[in-house]
């Protein structure tokens, strides 16, 4: 249960990345500045203004905000998984 714990946060620690990147490219091409050093911090500054971007190109919300919620969720999830087992090896 460990390992399976420890693989998922992995998988969902980088497409969580990969969302949080298409996030932020979507924002700096609207020439909104947008710094990649604090990339978590920097996320969650920019989603309103993601957000409001895709539903003017599109008229909806884009998918990589609810793929970022969703694997955000999932990570929290791994993490319980983790602990728990931690918790079963006394």
């Amino acid at each position: 249960m460990l390992l399976v714990g420890v693989v998922s946060l992995l998988v969902t620690s980088l497409v969580n990345f990969y969302f949080s990147v298409q996030i932020l490219r979507r924002v700096a091409a609207d020439e909104i500045k947008v710094s990649f050093f604090e990339i978590r911090w920097q996320v969650h500054k920019h989603l309103k203004d993601y957000c409001r971007l895709t539903r003017q190109d599109n008229g909806r919300t884009g998918s990589a905000y609810y793929g970022y919620w969703a694997t955000l969720l999932l990570m929290l999830l791994s993490l319980v998984t983790i602990l728990v087992a931690f918790g079963e090896m006394k």
